[in-house]
């Protein structure tokens, strides 16, 4: 819901920087600059309290990353508010700015770094601002939950299509034979089959039901079945898939972050040289 009313918001000022009413150093093109600005500023107060020892009982954590996502993500709408959609390289454009041009850039490079790192950091936490899983942790749960033979006993070949994911992703996964493209594309292999394993269980299921005409009461009583017997047909594909995914996905997360630092500290030094010049100059 936040993404789509940012996407809204760029839109909307995306033809509105079109019509020319305001400019980027105008009063209105100012303040909007100011409070992007202010918006990035903000979202350093993140990693300052993970690592400095007075601010680190300042808040809980979770709420101060809640900080940095929402900023990190509406300070550089602001902030194009402010550009007027558009980079200022003198070349391009008679007025232009080179350490305009390079803020913008750097701090379109961090937002949009940040964009894949929430996702990598969705992939290897509980939720978006739960702590972080571990492998063990998650094959524990795995192992814990209920087998698919027992449970679905009664549909051989849906047991069947759950046991050769299950292989499939671990085979996928494993040190050694570790295959991005399969990795990746177990989310489409999940959704595909949550939707036609369950077709294929309420065929199971419902079948014999018609053919013998059950009463009300043995309806009900079917109804719950089928769906707790979906339910747990979902929950073990996404079950099966975090695990597999879980060790790429942490890769890729350290990776990212060995280039998104970086694009901090060159959007730190940019933005502070450009408020300067704008000041100075």
């Amino acid at each position: 819901m936040y993404l789509t009313i940012i996407t809204f918001m760029l839109v909307i000022g995306f033809f509105i920087s079109k019509d020319n009413w305001f400019k980027a150093g105008d009063k209105v093109g100012y303040n909007l600059g100011l409070a992007g600005g202010l918006m990035m500023a903000s979202i350093l107060l993140y990693p300052l309290r993970k690592r400095i020892g007075f601010m680190k009982n300042w808040i809980i954590l979770p709420k101060w990353f809640k900080w940095h996502m929402v900023f990190g993500v509406l300070g550089p709408t602001v902030i194009m508010y402010h550009t007027t959609f558009h980079i200022y390289i003198p070349y391009f454009h008679p007025n232009g700015s080179v350490n305009a041009a390079v803020a913008t850039l750097c701090m379109l490079l961090v937002s949009g770094s940040g964009v894949f790192g929430r996702f990598f950091y969705t992939k290897i936490h509980f939720g978006l601002y739960g702590r972080q899983a571990s492998q063990s942790q998650l094959q524990a749960d795995l192992d814990g939950s209920a087998d698919v033979k027992s449970v679905i006993s009664f549909a051989p070949e849906v047991q069947r299509k759950l046991i050769e994911f299950r292989d499939y992703a671990k085979n996928s996964s494993r040190i050694g034979n570790t295959k991005l493209w399969n990795i990746l594309t177990l989310d489409v292999r999940v959704k595909y089959l949550s939707i036609t394993l369950v077709r294929e269980l309420e065929d199971v299921m419902y079948g014999d039901a018609q053919e013998k005409k059950w009463n009300d009461a043995q309806m009900r009583r079917l109804d719950e079945m089928f769906f707790q017997n979906s339910d747990f047909i979902r929950a073990y594909l996404v079950a099966v898939r975090d695990l597999a995914q879980f060790g790429t996905y942490e890769k890729l997360f350290s990776l990212w972050y060995v280039f998104h630092v970086p694009f901090v500290y060159m959007l730190v030094f940019s933005g502070v040289w450009h408020v300067v010049a704008v000041h100075m100059y």
